[in-house]
């Protein structure tokens, strides 16, 4: 959701929408009443949003629950199986489709390896896997909403282009406008950080949170922030960047152009070439071993799952990385004073890291937004970015006088 004027009526509509569709999602099947106790909306606000979102077939009457006198209340919930989402996600060396209803259960999925970041092989590959699994589930085209894109990169989210993506290798794509010339349906694309933030404030353990910022540690490390249920861009849609920020001006060459960025210490690549330094060393290693029994590279995944069974040289490994992280983070306790910090990515699973993290996070940040702030590890996995594109399309379906996207919806104003 993007903030406009405090007092404008089409905002407070659109907080509305949010706010009683998001309770009946949490809630599933509720009253008129128990909304208005749940939202603290007043019963003809509650009696009018629900009259707009049943017009535009969101929700459904379901019926009622028997009551030991009087009328007994209608019940209300999100309309199952009326219209369909399609999430993408776009990272180096694969993509993930899947295919969810609007409550955000995903009905299908599919994960496609890729040797090349070739724009247009990513771009064909998208557009077929899309197809594929449209045909498989019989969902008719104008059943779906929209398609939401996520992408390690800069998103320019008024010309709906991908400004820069480096570990794609990609400057300057229309990826919106392309997807819609071949699929014929409303394209959202923006940051899998952004996108992963919004997903932890939907779906995952932020949905309380006032101001939440989301770590992610893949092949980059990106931020998003969600203060409320709005999610914050800044000035040009670039807000959240802090992977770049400099932690060692002297430091190695980031793919940014930059030196010592928090990234270059942090993300899948670091901790990487962490490993392929630490075993030139450590032949007794069990990463070692696993390098030279299977002949393949390792993998984070591989290096956590060694921690976790007692190797020294694994453990090592992420607790220097842990260490970095938290200096980062501590950053950002100390400059956004939020009070949830979600880290994601394969190193969320290392109960060690998180540990060494949360130790030089207390160290190192001040008091007042230590004391406010909770750290903690993504619940909802690999999935985090996809659930983001289904966040990021019911927001601004939400928005929606009828419920469709369309070239000047998909855009921010």
């Amino acid at each position: 959701m993007v903030k406009t004027s405090k007092f404008d009526s089409a905002y407070l509509r659109r907080v509305n929408c949010v706010k009683t569709f998001c309770a009946i999602r949490e809630h599933g099947r509720i009253s008129r009443s128990e909304l208005a106790e749940i939202t603290g909306l007043s019963r003809a606000t509650v009696s009018e949003t629900v009259r707009e979102l049943l017009d535009r077939e969101f929700l459904c009457e379901v019926g009622s629950n028997t009551t030991s006198r009087g009328r007994p209340p209608v019940q209300l919930e999100v309309n199952p199986l009326r219209f369909y989402m399609i999430a993408v996600e776009v990272d180096v060396g694969w993509i993930a489709v899947a295919i969810t209803t609007l409550v955000g259960e995903v009905l299908v999925q599919s994960r496609e390896e890729l040797r090349t970041m070739d724009y247009e092989f990513v771009l064909d590959l998208c557009v077929d896997t899309i197809r594929r699994l449209l045909k498989e589930q019989r969902v008719e085209h104008d059943d779906v909403l929209g398609i939401g894109v996520a992408v390690p990169g800069q998103v320019d989210l008024n010309r709906r282009v991908v400004n820069f993506a480096p570990n794609l290798r990609w400057r300057d794509v229309s990826l919106a406008e392309d997807l819609e010339g071949e699929l014929h349906l409303p394209v959202l694309v923006s940051n899998e950080a952004m996108l992963s933030a919004m997903a932890e404030k939907w779906f995952g353990i932020g949905k309380d949170a006032k101001v939440l910022v989301y770590v992610s540690v893949k092949g980059g490390l990106g931020c998003g922030i969600v203060n409320d249920r709005s999610l914050l861009l800044g000035v040009s849609g670039s807000a959240g960047e802090i992977g770049h920020m400099s932690i060692d001006p002297n430091g190695p060459i980031c793919s940014c152009g930059s030196r010592g960025c928090w990234e270059v210490y942090s993300d899948e690549q670091a901790i990487l070439a962490r490993a392929s330094k630490a075993l030139s060393t450590s032949k007794d290693s069990f990463l070692f071993q696993l390098r030279l029994a299977e002949n393949r590279r390792l993998t984070v995944e591989d290096i956590v799952h060694a921690a976790n069974q007692g190797d020294t040289t694994a453990s090592e490994i992420l607790k220097e990385t842990g260490w970095y992280l938290g200096v980062g983070i501590a950053n950002i306790v100390n400059g956004l004073n939020p009070d949830m910090v979600i880290l994601g990515g394969h190193v969320a699973k290392s109960d060690l890291l998180f540990a060494e993290m949360t130790r030089v996070v207390e160290e190192r940040s001040l008091q007042i937004p230590w004391e406010r702030v909770c750290l903690a590890p993504t619940q909802l996995g690999e999935k985090v970015a996809l659930m983001g594109c289904i966040a990021l399309l019911l927001d601004r379906l939400l928005e929606q006088p009828d419920g469709r996207l369309n070239a000047d919806s998909a855009r921010v104003n």
